[in-house]
């Protein structure tokens, strides 16, 4: 008898210890959830040209590549943050758009790197206009997370 309460003691103790997640891993899920939601803030403030608050989500040393399929050719661009910012405070009448992502895949590294793949239609005035993927790789500067570097791969939809 005390044979099988012990065992069923060590089993219960197993199966409550099986149960919980690690701090680490609730850390990390937690973690994942800030990273994302910064991308979909910049997306945001992006699409609203809101250029002060796209510069507080990068590194000062970040920068931007994009590439998108145009009559059957790649049109490739690439800026430092600096350069980016200084593009977008140059339109006087910019575009409004959204990028509402599908998906999101994202990885963290060791608490201080992050990448971020967002899948996204961009859109204007509610027209769909192009698939994106979107890449996004962060790094924690001084405890916060900060867009390093931005790409993205653009497709025209087919009307």
């Amino acid at each position: 008898m005390k044979k099988i309460f012990a065992l069923l003691i060590a089993l219960t103790i197993c199966f409550l210890a099986s149960a919980q997640r690690p701090a680490e891993e609730l850390d990390i899920e937690s973690e994942k959830a800030t990273v994302k939601n910064l991308v979909e803030k910049f997306l945001t403030a992006i699409g609203k040209h809101d250029i002060e608050t796209v510069q507080t989500m990068f590194s000062d040393k970040a920068n931007i590549y994009g590439a998108s399929l145009r009559e059957g050719k790649w049109i490739t661009n690439t800026y430092t943050i600096q350069e980016f910012l200084e593009r977008l405070k140059s339109y006087d009448n910019p575009t409004k758009y959204t990028e509402p992502v599908s998906h999101f895949t994202v990885h963290i590294e060791m608490g201080i790197l992050a990448f971020v793949r967002a899948d996204a239609i961009f859109t204007i005035n509610g027209e769909p206009r192009n698939n994106n993927l979107d890449y996004f790789t962060l790094i924690k500067e001084d405890g916060n997370w900060k867009i390093l570097n931005a790409s993205y791969v653009s497709v025209r939809i087919k009307k």
